[in-house]
C-alpha cells in the first residue's frame, strides 16, 4: 500500500524522491514526507512531512533540500493512527530517521515497554514503534564503547547499527519493510524486507531503492528484488544482504524492460482511460509467442516441461485471489470445469488460510495477483507451499514475491497499471486462465476452441470503437439510486466485477448477481430508479436470463442489456441495448467486461470523481 523512496549517490536527492515518490501514487495514501541527510557536518537531518497529495509536499518544501544527495522519502496509507502530519513518515527519534510499510503487529505491547524505560512518542503509528525500537538497542549496543557514538569510526558505526537492528527484528512481529538513515553515518541507508516487497536499482550516479519498479525505471533497469527475511545497507556504490544472522548473501540482477515513457498517459485524459484502450495490444502480447499455429499443438509457455509436469497428474484446482483478480478466478473456474472436465474451487485470499482447507494429492493450487505481493494471497500461497502443493501464479511483476515462490508462474505481459481500479491486468489474468483451461483440455483429450483466441485483439477494437457511447450510458446513471448487474455462467462473475468497478471509482451503490437469485431477494429493490445492466450472450442459457429481465422490466426497473449484435428479442426488451461481437462461450467474458469499465468510468467521469486514485483504495495492498 504505501510508498518506499530511498537514494544515495552523487545527484540531489529531493527531486529523485518527490518524483519517485509522484510514480508510487497509484497505490493509495493519504501524506507523505521525506528526510535527507545533511550535506553539513553536525548538521540535523532535513524533513519534511505534510497531509495529502505528493504535489503538495513538492510544493511545501520549495527551498529545502537544494544540496543534500542521499535521502528516504514514503507515501503513507493509515493503518495505525488517523491521516495527519503527526503520523505522516517518516519518523525521527534520536539518531535514527525511518519509513516503513506493512504491519508490527506486537507494536502494542513494544510500546508499553518502550515507555517503562522512558521513551516518549509524538504519534499514533506503530512505525514510530520500530524506529525507537532499533534506537533504543543501537544507544544500549554504543553506549559499551569508551567513546559517543558521532566520534566511531564508521565501520564500528555500521557495526553497531546492523547489530540493533537484528536485534529488534528479534523483537518485532509482522510483515513489512523499513528503510532508515543513522544521524552522523553518511553515505548509509539500512532496512529490512520481511515480506513488504523493496527493490534496489544500480546507476552510474548512485544507488535506488523503492517499493516497486515504477520509482526506477526512469533511472535504471538494472534491478535487485530484495528476498524476503533480508537486512541490507545501501552506499552509492551498491549494496549489501545479509540473512538475519548476518550472513551475507549474493545480491541477483535482473535487466527489466519497462520503459518510462510506458507509465505515462500518452495524450489520454486518465491512466485508466489508457489503459481500458490499451486492452487490446494487452491480449496481443499475452497470446503473442504462445499462441500455435496449428489447433492440435499445446500452447507454448516459458517452461513446456515443467508446464506438462504441473498438470499431468492434476485431479482438482483451487484458485485464491483477492478483489479483481478474484473474479477472474471465478469466471475461469466455468472454463476450467466445462472445458477440461477437472474440478475447481475459488477462494478469497483473505479466507483461505482460516477454513482449514483440504489439499489432497492431485491438488493444483494458483494464485492471482497483478502487483505479486497481495499480502493475503501471498500468505495463501506459502501456506500451500509448506503443505506440499504443487502451485502456479498468474502475476503481472516480474520478479514479484509471489512470482519467485509459486512453483510455476504464468506472467499476464499487461505492462505496468497505474490506474488503482484495474482494467488491463483482469483481462490479461482472465485471458492467461483462459489459455491454461484450454491447454489442459487439450491434454486431457477434450475438444479445442482455440480458434476464438487469435480474433480476441480484433474483436476488443471492434467493442472499443464505441466507447463514447458506453461512457454516455455511465453518465446517464447519475439519478439512479443503485445499479444492479446480472448475469448467468462466466457472465455472473462478469457482473460482480461491473459492479466493483463502478463502486471503486464512481462511490454509487452498485451490487452484482447471479440472474436467477433476483427473485430471492434483490427483486425487492426494483424501481423506476433502479438502473439494471444485463450481460446475456446467445447461449443456452439466454431465455433464462430474458425471463429474468422481463421480472424487472414489469416492474419499472431500468434495463441496460449487453448481448450479441442482431440479437432483437433482447433489445426489445431494453431501455439501451450494447451490441457485442458474437464470440465463444468462455471468450466473451474477456469482451463484455469492456463495456462495463467505460460505464464506470463515464459515470466516475460525470460525477468528477478522482479516477486514477479513488478515496480510501491503494493499487498494492501489501496488508492483511
Amino acid at each position: 500500500m504505501c510508498g518506499i523512496v530511498g537514494y544515495v549517490g552523487s545527484q540531489i536527492a529531493k527531486p529523485l524522491l518527490v518524483d519517485g515518490l509522484s510514480k508510487l501514487e497509484y497505490r493509495g495514501y493519504d501524506s507523505a514526507g521525506f528526510a535527507l541527510f545533511p550535506s553539513k557536518p553536525g548538521a540535523d537531518f532535513v524533513m519534511k512531512r505534510c497531509l495529502g497529495v505528493v504535489n503538495e509536499l513538492r510544493k511545501a518544501s520549495e527551498f529545502e533540500g537544494l544540496t543534500e544527495t542521499q535521502g528516504i522519502a514514503h507515501t503513507r496509507w493509515a493503518t495505525h493512527g488517523v491521516p495527519s502530519e503527526a503520523n505522516a513518515h517518516p519518523h525521527l527519534t534520536g539518531y535514527i530517521v525511518l519509513v516503513h510499510n506493512g504491519i508490527i503487529e506486537n507494536h502494542a505491547e513494544l510500546k508499553i515497554e518502550l515507555k517503562k524505560n522512558g521513551a516518549l512518542f509524538q504519534s499514533q503509528t506503530d512505525t514510530e514503534v520500530f524506529a525507537r525500537l532499533i534506537e533504543t538497542r543501537r544507544a544500549t549496543i554504543s553506549a559499551q564503547e569508551k567513546v559517543p557514538f558521532e566520534e566511531l569510526a564508521p565501520a564500528r558505526k555500521r557495526e553497531i547499527v546492523l547489530e540493533a537492528l537484528r536485534q529488534s527484528m528479534s523483537e518485532v512481529d509482522g510483515h513489512y519493510a523499513i528503510l532508515f538513515m543513522v544521524k552522523s553515518l553518511p553515505g548509509y541507508l539500512f532496512g529490512v524486507q520481511n515480506g513488504a516487497p523493496l527493490v534496489m536499482g544500480r546507476s552510474p550516479h548512485g544507488s535506488l531503492i523503492a517499493s516497486d519498479l515504477h520509482a526506477l525505471v526512469a533511472h535504471t533497469r538494472e534491478v535487485s528484488f530484495v528476498p524476503n527475511e533480508t537486512v541490507f545497507e545501501v552506499t552509492a556504490q551498491g549494496f549489501a544482504y545479509f540473512d538475519s544472522k548476518g550472513q551475507s548473501l549474493t545480491p541477483q540482477f535482473e535487466t527489466i524492460s519497462w520503459s518510462a515513457e510506458q507509465v505515462e498517459k500518452e495524450g489520454f485524459e486518465t491512466f485508466m482511460l489508457k489503459e481500458i484502450f490499451q486492452q487490446p495490444l494487452v491480449a496481443a502480447d499475452t497470446l503473442s509467442g504462445r499462441l500455435p499455429q496449428n489447433a492440435s499443438d499445446p500452447f507454448v509457455w516459458d517452461h513446456p516441461k515443467a508446464h506438462q509436469t504441473l498438470w499431468k497428474n492434476a485431479k482438482k484446482v483451487y484458485l485464491v485471489a483477492c478483489g479483481t483478480a478474484y473474479y477472474a478466478a471465478m469466471t475461469s473456474k466455468y472454463l476450467f470445469e466445462k472445458w477440461a472436465g477437472l474440478p475447481v474451487e475459488v477462494d478469497l485470499a483473505s479466507e483461505f488460510r482460516y477454513r482449514n482447507p483440504i489439499l489432497e494429492p492431485g491438488t493444483v493450487l494458483g494464485v492471482i495477483s497483478q502487483s505479486g505481493e497481495t499480502a493475503d494471497t501471498l500468505a495463501a500461497l506459502r501456506m500451500a507451499n509448506e503443505m506440499g502443493a504443487t502451485t502456479f501464479s498468474v502475476c503481472n511483476v516480474p520478479g514479484s514475491t509471489i512470482m519467485r515462490e509459486s512453483g510455476f508462474q504464468y506472467p499476464t505481459k499487461a505492462g505496468p497499471e497505474i490506474g488503482v481500479a484495474s482494467t488491463k491486468a483482469f483481462t490479461a489474468q482472465l485471458l492467461v486462465l483462459a489459455a491454461l483451461a484450454e491447454d489442459v483440455a487439450r491434454l486431457r483429450g477434450r475438444p479445442s476452441g482455440r480458434s476464438a483466441f487469435a480474433r480476441l485483439p480484433h474483436d476488443m477494437e471492434k467493442v472499443l470503437a464505441k466507447a463514447d457511447e458506453y461512457r454516455a450510458i455511465g453518465a446517464g446513471l447519475a439519478d439512479k439510486k443503485t445499479i444492479l448487474f446480472v448475469g448467468r455462467g462466466p457472465m455472473y462473475p462478469i457482473a460482480l466485477e461491473g459492479a466493483l468497478k463502478l463502486k471503486e471509482i464512481s462511490y454509487r451503490h452498485a451490487e452484482g448477481y447471479a440472474a436467477g437469485e433476483l427473485k430471492h431477494g434483490p427483486i425487492a429493490l426494483v424501481d423506476e430508479r433502479l438502473a439494471t445492466i444485463v450481460l446475456g450472450p446467445s447461449d443456452e442459457m439466454l431465455p433464462k436470463t430474458l425471463s429474468n429481465l422481463e421480472e424487472i422490466k414489469s416492474r419499472r426497473g431500468h434495463i441496460i442489456g449487453v448481448g450479441e449484435e442482431g440479437n432483437d428479442e433482447f433489445r426489445a426488451l431494453c431501455d439501451l441495448y450494447i451490441p457485442m461481437p458474437k464470440m465463444d462461450w468462455g471468450l466473451a467474458p474477456l469482451l463484455y467486461v469492456i463495456p462495463l469499465q467505460l460505464i464506470a468510468y463515464g459515470l466516475a467521469r460525470h460525477l468528477g470523481c478522482d479516477i486514477d486514485k479513488p478515496r480510501n483504495l491503494a493499487k498494492s495492498v501489501t496488508v492483511e
